[in-house]
């Protein structure tokens, strides 16, 4: 069986089945979302080598959806109380007929108008990957992966099943679910089996869910006291994002635990997280009209600006989840110093062989460029792009980036530097990325879409590495998504480049990428 996968300019590639099973777990949430018979079927799942990302959609014609809502009626009890501000309740009552689960037909044919809101649930339960989180950490996942949940937990905590591992319930649920003294609970096992549902996203609901369908004019203010996330505003929703696809501190408030998926996981088989916040939110079927909350008027996105938005996003959670990493070291038997996924993979995950004299990309680790100054084996930190510099592109400078101080501190020897020197310098760092973020959400589109236009002025150097090739790549497909419209030539052009991925064939990358920034 063949899929057509689609890139992110568009453009329909060709790959077989087999592909896109051992490469959908690499890129992040995927999904067949399939419904009945006589309803549309979305088949939303991702293929990628290494660096892209490919979407793989297949729509049909639709007459009426059907959602089966899990029954909570005979459940024996609420959730235990807890100190937390608001309690989560389920999404059983979001996807009601009179709420949000009326038919979605226009919805997944991604028509959107002042009445989308009344499919909303319906199209996440048909269509949207996180609905099947939860099942992966089960023995019948909802969809193929290529490593098991039990495979993983064999090798990370033998014995125990995912099901009851509180830093794996934390992102494949609502967080607030993710507590010990819920592991047992009844009720709290049918709202984690939703997945990542309404309340994972939006907030739990206990505080607003009676009173948001009465709520008019600037809704700023009541987000705060109810608790509802204002996922309207673009920095937070890719914060919300970032909490599970990078990772985040507790949140006691919230009562969400810690997540943080580290070296350890990855060692024992759970996929590397490679978060874009741009390309994720592009690939993800959306139950929702665009607009902003505090005027309740329809705003298109700019998709430069999401990128853009979206790294900074990125930045100030890896910081944060940096510093929380360091204080937790020493007293947490699940958090080693030095984290080793605070590295590029490439420092130590690379080819030994000899440099050939035609092969210009075998001398990179010892030019100048990457070692930039890092004392010999020091590993290289994580690529934040451009927020941060990264190996092969010139802009922006190594010493010149809101990081700069994060990344001397990281990569200052061998063995990284004491937990305790981290969090007073990374924090301070993430507050200043953090405002950045939310100057960058105010900012008119134009003006955000020439300071990305700088960054992407790649000047055909060889690209050293996946990471430097991966964000540039996003980076400039965004770009080339704010014109709306790609001409067949720079479409055949992506597809050599997604080739020559797949080949490592990295002068082939360098040239397909330079003539795509050139628009060619």
């Amino acid at each position: 069986m063949r899929y057509d996968f689609l890139d992110p300019y568009g453009a329909r590639l060709h790959g077989d089945q087999t592909l896109c099973r051992q490469w959908c777990w690499i890129v992040g949430p995927h999904n067949h979302g399939i419904m009945n018979q006589t309803g549309t079927i979305l088949l939303l799942a991702i293929a990628a080598f290494s660096v892209t990302g490919l979407v793989v959609s297949l729509y049909g014609k639709s007459e009426s959806v059907t959602v089966a809502v899990p029954s909570l009626r005979d459940l024996p009890h609420p959730l235990p109380t807890s100190r937390t501000l608001h309690q989560p309740v389920g999404m059983a009552g979001c996807l009601a007929a009179a709420c949000h689960g009326g038919p979605a037909e226009r919805t997944l044919a991604r028509q959107f108008d002042a009445r989308t809101w009344q499919s909303s649930g319906t199209c996440w339960a048909a269509a949207d990957p996180h609905t099947a989180a939860y099942s992966l950490l089960t023995d019948q996942p909802l969809r193929p992966v290529r490593v098991t949940a039990r495979h993983i937990m064999e090798r990370y905590a033998p014995g125990k099943p995912a099901t009851q591992e509180l830093r794996c319930l934390a992102c494949h649920t609502n967080p607030a679910l993710a507590r010990s003294e819920l592991l047992h609970d009844t009720r709290a096992a049918v709202l984690r089996n939703e997945g990542v549902g309404c309340e994972a996203c939006h907030g739990n609901a206990s505080g607003w869910i009676n009173s948001h369908t009465t709520w008019n004019g600037d809704r700023s203010r009541v987000y705060a006291e109810t608790g509802i996330t204002p996922l309207f505003d673009l920095g937070e929703r890719a914060m919300t994002c970032a909490g599970c696809h990078v990772g985040a501190p507790a949140d006691p408030e919230r009562g969400w635990p810690v997540r943080d998926m580290n070296h350890d996981m990855i060692a024992a088989g759970h996929p590397r997280l490679n978060f874009d916040f741009a390309e994720y939110l592009r690939r993800l079927p959306p139950h929702w009209l665009e607009k902003d909350r505090t005027t309740n008027t329809a705003r298109p996105l700019n998709p430069a600006k999401v990128w853009y938005v979206g790294r900074y996003a990125q930045a100030e959670a890896a910081c944060r989840l940096l510093a929380d990493r360091a204080q937790r070291a020493g007293t947490d038997p699940h958090t080693p110093w030095p984290e080793f996924s605070e590295y590029n993979c490439s420092s130590c995950h690379h080819n030994l062989r000899v440099a050939k004299p035609d092969d210009p990309s075998a001398d990179w680790r010892r030019s100048e460029d990457y070692l930039a100054g890092r004392p010999l084996s020091a590993p290289l930190w994580q690529i934040l792009w451009p927020v941060g510099s990264a190996p092969g592109l010139a802009k922006p400078s190594r010493t010149d980036t809101l990081l700069s101080p994060v990344v001397s501190l990281m990569e200052d020897s061998r063995r990284g530097p004491p937990a305790h020197a981290v969090p007073p310098v990374v924090l301070q760092i993430a507050q200043t990325l953090r405002d950045k973020r939310i100057a960058l959400v105010a900012a008119p589109d134009a003006d955000v879409q020439q300071e990305v236009q700088r960054f992407l002025s790649y000047e055909g150097k060889l690209l050293p590495e996946w990471d430097t090739a991966q964000q540039l790549f996003y980076g400039l497909a965004a770009f080339d998504r704010v014109q709306g419209h790609y001409p067949e030539q720079l479409l055949k052009t992506y597809q050599s480049a997604v080739t020559a991925f797949r080949n490592n064939d990295w002068n082939e990358v360098d040239k397909a990428v330079e003539a795509i920034r050139k628009g060619k």
